[in-house]
């Protein structure tokens, strides 16, 4: 390494501009890597290479449109072509690409996460008009590609470890999920489209669920899902604000969940308090949330500047809402989710000893 890249380096400016200069790139690859999802074309790909007339013809898109989309694949090293001419060259899924980017249950699929990056680009003037007055941008603003983000996004995880990792981790919950001779009642709060209900009635048949979620689309979809899945038959999905104090908050759930939600919503308290509420005699309440650090640190972790980003751009706006919003956001620690906790009413706050790179469990009691 010349002594010229060397000074380059550790030049704060020279070191921010590189940076920032490489963070456009990434950003405008995974727009392009939005099309390859959103278009099927990782798909069309995976284990039949295609040169862009080929693509084209199995795809019906537009092979101008494809070629360029090629090239820049390739040149982004998502794509090996098999020649130098890119017009004649038939282009194979690098190593990973299938799994990264075709298998949406699968563990390490991502192909959520250019849609939040579309979904956040629709808003932004939006977000620049709401940090001068403080009002929300809420969920419905961003569109139908907030939902496929957040959808895609936590998945996989339901899938792949909601069942056979989680539960058995917290044994009196998965010991009463697994109770056939007293069927246990759930709700699970700010269940999106519903894939973790979903998993819960596919693990356990005998269960009676009901989901619950603020977003009209997001609880069509799980219907929609829960149809395919065949499990709707055993599964409800309703439209609650969980901060509406005139909604059913009777007492009928043995086990309640919130996965990945509470530090979205504009009143945790109350939506805290509602869920206890709907607590069944010796019912039990489990929160999946962003895992933070214990305290503010700056710079962060490639975790924490991911969630820090998030508040800014989806958290905080969609949960600036209502009447007297306070949204905790992704950088919610532990000691705020239990000061949540007692405020809602619950006698005892237990973080779970599950490991996850992105979410912290906690076990609540009234």
């Amino acid at each position: 390494m010349s002594t010229d890249i060397v000074e380059t380096a550790t030049d704060p400016i020279e070191a921010l501009s590189g940076r920032l200069f490489a963070a456009g790139v990434e950003a405008l690859e995974l727009c392009n890597v939005y099309l390859g999802v959103q278009l099927g074309l990782y798909a069309a790909l995976d284990g039949r290479p295609a040169t862009p007339a080929e693509l084209a013809a199995r795809t019906g898109l537009a092979r101008r449109y494809l070629g360029e989309w090629l090239q820049q694949q390739a040149v982004a090293g998502l794509l090996v072509p098999d020649g130098d001419d890119p017009a004649a060259a038939r282009y194979t899924l690098a190593d990973g690409v299938a799994a990264v980017l075709t298998e949406p249950t699968g563990p390490a699929y991502l192909g959520g996460l250019p849609f939040a990056v579309a979904a956040v680009g629709r808003v932004l003037p939006d977000l620049a008009r709401a940090f001068r007055t403080g009002d929300a941008v809420p969920y419905a603003a961003y569109g139908p590609d907030a939902l496929s983000a957040q959808s895609a996004l936590n998945r996989p995880a339901y899938v792949n470890l909601l069942i056979a990792d989680w539960l058995p981790r917290i044994p009196a919950v998965h010991a009463r999920l697994a109770d056939t001779g007293r069927p246990a009642r759930v709700g699970d709060f700010g269940c999106g489209p519903g894939w973790s209900t979903i998993e819960l009635a596919k693990a356990f048949p005998h269960l009676r669920l009901e989901g619950y979620d603020s977003d009209e689309a997001s609880i069509a979809a799980a219907r929609r899902n829960a149809a395919e899945h065949g499990v709707a038959d055993r599964v409800g999905f309703e439209v609650v604000d969980l901060a509406d104090e005139g909604a059913d908050w009777s007492p009928r759930h043995d086990v309640s969940f919130l996965f990945e939600c509470l530090h979205d919503v504009p009143r945790p308290v109350e939506s805290l308090a509602h869920v206890r509420r709907a607590l069944a005699p010796g019912g039990t309440v489990v929160v999946m949330d962003e895992r933070t650090a214990d305290t503010f640190t700056a710079p962060g972790d490639p975790v924490e500047r991911f969630f820090a980003a998030a508040g800014t751009l989806w958290c905080i706006p969609q949960g600036m809402v209502g009447a007297d919003p306070e949204p905790a956001g992704p950088l919610m620690r532990a000691t705020t989710l239990r000061e949540f906790a007692a405020r809602a009413g619950f006698g005892d706050c237990e973080v779970l000893d599950i490991d996850h790179p992105f979410w912290r469990f906690y076990r609540l009691v009234p």
